[in-house]
C-alpha cells in the first residue's frame, strides 16, 4: 500500500482524519458521479502493442487497491497505456493512485474514448485529483483535444468538519513531495494553490512541457 505519509502526531487530526478525507477533492452538489472504473480496450493504435487501460470515473478509496488488483488479476505489463478520463475525486486518493501507476511502470494519456467506434476521441479530461493521478505515469501525453486542469483542496462546505488551515497545509507538503518524486515542476502545485476551488486552471501547451505535466517528447495537443 502507498505510504501517504500519516506521522501527524495530533490526536485532533488522527480522530478527524476519516470525515476530512471524505471531503476533500472535487465536490459534487449534485448526484454523485460514478466511482472509477478500469478495463481493457482495443482498437486504437496506440493499443495495440503496449495495451490499454481506460480508467473513467471519480477517484475514491477504492481506485488504487482496484487498478492493482486489474494490473495483476490481468497480467498487464510495463509500458501499458493508463487512459484517464476523470473530473478527480479525492486528492489523497488521487497520490495513491499515482503511486500505483508509477510502481507498475506504467504510461498516462488523457483522451476520451468512444467504445462504440473502438476509438479515441476529443474531449477528454483530467482535472483535479485526476491531474496528480496522471504524474504518476513513467510517459505521460495529452491526446488531441482532451486537456489537464487543477485547482485549490477544498473541502465540502456542507459536512460537519471543515478543513483547517493545518491540515490545508500538510496535504499541499504531501502533494508538492508527490509532484517532486513524479518528476513534475513545482509549478504544478502553485496553479493549483493559486486556482480558485470553483474555477479550473487548464495548462496550456507551454505550461505542459515547461511544467513537465508531460514527459520530454511527448505528444502535446491541448486546449485552453
Amino acid at each position: 500500500m502507498f505510504d501517504l505519509g500519516f506521522n501527524k502526531s495530533t490526536s485532533n487530526f488522527v480522530r478527524g482524519f476519516a470525515a476530512l478525507v471524505a471531503t476533500l477533492g472535487l465536490w459534487a452538489a449534485a448526484k454523485p458521479a460514478a466511482a472509477m472504473t478500469f478495463r481493457t480496450i482495443t482498437g486504437p493504435e496506440a493499443c495495440a502493442e503496449r495495451g490499454c487501460i481506460l480508467a473513467e470515473g471519480m477517484i475514491d478509496q477504492k481506485s488504487s487497491g482496484d487498478l492493482a488488483r486489474f494490473v495483476r488479476d490481468n497480467h498487464v505489463q510495463p509500458g501499458a497505456l493508463v487512459v484517464l478520463n476523470s473530473e478527480g475525486g479525492v486528492l489523497l486518493y488521487g497520490l495513491s493512485l499515482g503511486q500505483t501507476i508509477r510502481r507498475a511502470g506504467l504510461s498516462t494519456t488523457v483522451q476520451a474514448y468512444d467504445a462504440a467506434a473502438h476509438e479515441f476521441r476529443a474531449g477528454g479530461e483530467c482535472a483535479s485529483a485526476c491531474a496528480f493521478t496522471f504524474l504518476g505515469g513513467v510517459r505521460r501525453d495529452v491526446g488531441q483535444g482532451s486537456r489537464i486542469g487543477v485547482h485549490q483542496i477544498y473541502a465540502n462546505p456542507a459536512a460537519r468538519d471543515g478543513l483547517s488551515v493545518g491540515d490545508a497545509q500538510w496535504l499541499a507538503a504531501q502533494t508538492a513531495e508527490h509532484v517532486d518524486r513524479m518528476g513534475g515542476a513545482v509549478g504544478i502545485l502553485i496553479e493549483a494553490l493559486r486556482t480558485a476551488p470553483d474555477h479550473i486552471h487548464w495548462f496550456s501547451e507551454r505550461e505542459l512541457t515547461s511544467l513537465r505535466v508531460v514527459t520530454a517528447g511527448a505528444m502535446v495537443v491541448a486546449s485552453n
